[in-house]
């Protein structure tokens, strides 16, 4: 069967080496929100078997006696690169789906010199952008993840992987562990382990009705998708979102109410833009709060709630004013909380408008969208929380820590790199 998808992959650590060419070959990680957990690796730091997802604290000694340079995230340089790149493959392929920020889809099922073309497109990125980039090519989404897994490990494929002959994709899923198929979480895996199955390519053995009536139709499909039969197929039109979320740690245990008031207050008016920015509404939030469970000697508990809102929203006024009212519903004193969210779903378009009969107010409505459309823009020109609501506090200590951010290089005027010619 001719290949006919390229998966195309980047990572945070690519973005932070670009403007520090000294930081090549030396081990860097990228940490999450707050600086609380590894989510990007350099090789250098996979070698020390740093795992990902692994919280600061556990591996912090091991990266300092390294030396490795620790970045906070710098999501904003992130997202415009990852514009830049998606463009580019826009530009050179016939059909991209964009997956998500760090990785994308490519059809390549018309295209007669596939690994020329694939190439191509590495070297033009690389030219035009300076990411290094990765690409799997293979019959299904699932076998080119397979491939462009083995593009990042195996240097000697040179950044492009194809598996297009049978013999060479068994041979590829023979060894290939169960851990690192592409839709294959912890909890899967561990029952697939348990019952023998420890390889892609013992997987793609089981028949995929049993699949169907043990895993449900998604485990069906993974096993043609590893057998080369397209389940999964481009979709180069974004699909709908089902939810939105914003979820935050804190940088240092909160107990006070009035605190976790205004960090939830805030997360709502980032959820509020992300909203406006996708064109969306939201009828429904779900507010949640929990402890840390790393600190095995403190009290744990955890909670959320769902709030149904009269009416389809997006501005910050109201979500703020419903996500307090849901916060007061939970909150329990006497615990260190650690982290918490507010998530909306439920989601229609923003032209969609269906008022409530107890919510008949038309002109507030339209002065709410009017504020938050204004805040928007102000934020948008001078930069995000230059103008916020007053519920969200000033800029207390509860909010992301970040210490280690690397500058707005591609976004900020004021943060632009500079050059020095002699």
């Amino acid at each position: 069967m001719v290949p006919s998808n390229g998966d195309w992959l980047l990572d945070y650590v690519s973005c932070e080496r670009l403007f520090r060419p000294d930081l090549q070959s030396k081990p860097v990680v990228v940490l999450s929100n707050n600086d609380g957990c590894v989510i990007s690796r350099s090789n250098e730091v996979k070698a020390l078997g740093v795992p990902m997802g692994a919280p600061l604290f556990q591996v912090q000694e091991l990266l300092s006696a390294q030396q490795a340079s620790i970045f906070s995230s710098n999501f904003a340089l992130y997202a415009d690169l990852s514009t830049r790149v998606m463009t580019t493959l826009s530009d050179l392929a016939p059909r991209v789906e964009v997956y998500s920020i760090d990785e994308a889809f490519l059809d390549f099922s018309n295209v007669s010199n596939i690994a020329q073309v694939a190439y191509q497109i590495r070297q033009q990125i690389a030219a035009w952008i300076g990411i290094p980039t990765c690409i799997g090519i293979a019959p299904t989404k699932t076998l080119a993840k397979v491939a462009n897994h083995l593009a990042k490990k195996n240097s000697a494929y040179h950044g492009v992987c194809i598996l297009e002959d049978p013999l060479e994709i068994e041979q590829v899923l023979r060894t290939f562990a169960i851990d690192d198929i592409w839709g294959i979480g912890r909890r899967i895996s561990a029952r697939l382990k348990a019952l023998g199955i420890n390889t892609a390519y013992e997987l793609k053995q089981l028949d995929p009705k049993w699949m169907r009536q043990n895993f449900t139709v998604v485990g069906e499909r993974l096993v043609h998708e590893l057998n080369g039969i397209p389940c999964l197929l481009l979709e180069p039109e974004a699909q709908a979102r089902q939810s939105i979320q914003v979820s935050r740690s804190f940088s240092r245990p909160l107990t006070q109410f009035e605190e976790i008031r205004e960090a939830v207050a805030s997360y709502a008016t980032r959820l509020a833009e992300k909203l406006r920015s996708h064109q969306l509404k939201t009828n429904t939030l779900v507010i949640s709060v929990c402890t840390n469970r790393f600190q095995v000697t403190n009290r744990q508990y955890y909670n959320s709630i769902l709030i149904n809102l009269p009416t389809a929203l997006n501005d910050d006024g109201r979500l703020i004013q419903a996500a307090v009212q849901g916060l007061e519903a939970i909150f329990k004193a006497g615990f260190d909380y650690h982290k918490a969210g507010i998530m909306a779903l439920d989601l229609m378009p923003i032209t969609l408008t269906q008022l409530s009969l107890f919510d008949p107010h038309e002109e507030r409505n339209t002065k709410a969208q009017q504020i938050s459309r204004t805040l928007d823009k102000i934020n948008q020109r001078y930069g995000r929380g230059t103008v916020h609501m007053a519920a969200c506090g000033p800029r207390l200590s509860w909010k992301d820590r970040k210490t280690r951010k690397s500058p707005a290089y591609t976004t900020s005027w004021h943060q632009l790199p500079k050059v020095n010619a002699k």
